[in-house]
């Protein structure tokens, strides 16, 4: 696909996204109004702010995080073989099954499909805000996008923003009172990522004022929602026979790494600071003297739900700090509401530079912000492939070649031929006999998944020979 070709399929994304909504249902002086939302300036406006600041960043690569590879190579083989399988459990569906549309795609292709689900989450985040006659709505959805971490998951293949699109636009559809299409975009959501289910609550709460306080009602909505999350995760269910509920934990974490990575690595070190410079400066003038007004608005009950439930799984679960994005844009309403608008603009445009200035980590403070760090990232784990690849092809034809949590990118950006290489991530029975008794050669990088497999047959302390050095990342 040529470039003047992607530019003509984003103007056609405006117009589905237009037809998307038929009728808009707003509450004033307690008289029903509908009227037929456009697209307006101001969402064209955001939307081509998000595309033009993410062009330079969608050519190096699928990502950093090897998750995203995973999901273009499960993709792949659906498409090849016509076997699904999940790019690692609990599953994820819905951008499996995309990615195996456009896997032979070149990386930019496959990122800007990111941009597009972006695009449509801020300009849902705009609407909703413009429901509620929010002001600085613009700028709250346009500062959205630039949040370092969602910024970050705009230009790579990862599914977060993905999932960010489908939870907005089911929340508005709920406000709006297009209840199936909110089901469908639930369900949806959930085919993106299963963790998300844990919203459930806070769905069925926004949608009983909604549905004007009709329990039965809301019931029966909730029913679906449910019922639509089990249709879309279908092909998960069915291919796993309901064994895809795999742990996922961690070991506990120090107070310091929660607060980093539920900080730092969210906001940014410049937004992070802004947002609570702004808070403090709140505090000594005004006092935050609207905020026992907040409880009595059920939106904002809903929002700081969403933000508690978000918190207490990532608690659960502090495995990346991408796993906060559902709770950022309710974070943004509840700024708003107890900051003046003067401190809001602040706070957001902290946010605005912060993908670009300061990058903390454990071990140095940059200049450069998050988003160029990880350019410089990509580069290192692509440079690093680049020579396992040229190393892999220089192997004797009878090897089986250990690769461990890299297989899925090797394979992708390899161009092997399979009947002369032997490429696994997981030895089997059958590798493990023809390796003791001579047939084949044992070749292995240092990786998590080798270091545990040795640990139960010690066949790479036997008969393994080192590849190459695992990959350690200069932070």
């Amino acid at each position: 696909m040529t470039k003047v070709e992607f530019f003509c399929k984003i103007k056609l994304y405006f117009y589905t996204f237009e037809d998307l909504q038929l009728e808009m249902t707003d509450i004033t002086d307690n008289k029903l109004m509908i009227t037929k939302p456009q697209i307006n300036n101001k969402e064209i406006i955001i939307a081509l702010i998000i595309l033009l600041s993410r062009i330079p960043f969608i050519f190096n690569s699928l990502g950093q995080d090897l998750d995203g590879w995973r999901e273009v190579y499960s993709g792949k083989i659906l498409s090849e073989y016509h076997i699904y399988n999940v790019s690692r459990f609990p599953g994820y569906p819905f951008p499996e099954f995309v990615f195996s549309l456009f896997y032979k795609q070149p990386y930019w292709y496959l990122n800007s499909l990111s941009i597009l689900f972006t695009m449509g989450a801020c300009i849902f985040f705009y609407r909703i805000l413009e429901y509620f006659k929010v002001s600085l709505s613009f700028l709250l959805a346009v500062s959205l996008s630039f949040i370092p971490i969602i910024y970050l998951n705009s230009t790579v293949v990862m599914d977060y923003n993905w999932s960010l699109f489908f939870m907005l636009g089911s929340l508005y559809f709920i406000l709006i009172k297009k209840k199936w299409a909110a089901v469908i975009f639930f369900g949806l959501m959930i085919s993106c990522r299963l963790n998300n289910a844990i919203f459930l609550p806070a769905f069925t709460f926004i949608a009983y004022f909604q549905l004007g306080k009709n329990l039965k009602e809301t019931i029966i909505f909730s029913v679906l929602l449910v019922l639509s999350a089990i249709f879309f995760f279908l092909p998960v269910i069915v291919r796993y026979e309901g064994d895809f509920l795999h742990s996922y934990g961690t070991e506990s974490v120090s107070l310091f790494s929660l607060f980093s990575l539920s900080t730092l690595y969210v906001y940014g070190a410049i937004g992070t600071l802004g947002i609570l410079a702004s808070l403090v400066m709140q505090f000594f003038t005004d006092r935050f003297k609207n905020i026992q007004l907040l409880l009595k608005d059920y939106f904002i009950v809903f929002c700081f739900l969403m933000i508690f439930i978000n918190f207490i799984f990532f608690v659960k679960f502090p495995l990346e700090s991408g796993y906060l994005i559902p709770s950022i844009p309710f974070i943004l309403i509840i700024l708003q509401r107890i900051l003046s608008d003067k401190l809001m603009k602040f706070a957001l445009f902290s946010l605005l530079i912060s993908p670009f200035l300061i990058h903390i980590n454990t071990k140095k403070v940059h200049i450069k912000g998050s988003i160029f760090m990880n350019e410089n990232y990509e580069d290192q784990e692509l440079q690093y492939c680049k020579i396992l690849i040229q190393k892999i092809k220089s192997t004797p034809e009878n090897s089986v070649i250990h690769v461990g949590n890299f297989y899925e990118q090797l394979v992708l950006m390899g161009n092997f031929d399979f009947k002369k290489v032997k490429l696994i991530n997981n030895l089997s029975q059958e590798n493990i006999k023809s390796i003791k008794k001579g047939e084949k050669k044992l070749y292995y990088l240092e990786t998590p998944n080798s270091d545990e497999e040795n640990e139960k047959t010690h066949l790479f302390d036997e008969f393994g020979i080192l590849l190459y050095p695992k990959f350690e990342l200069a932070r």
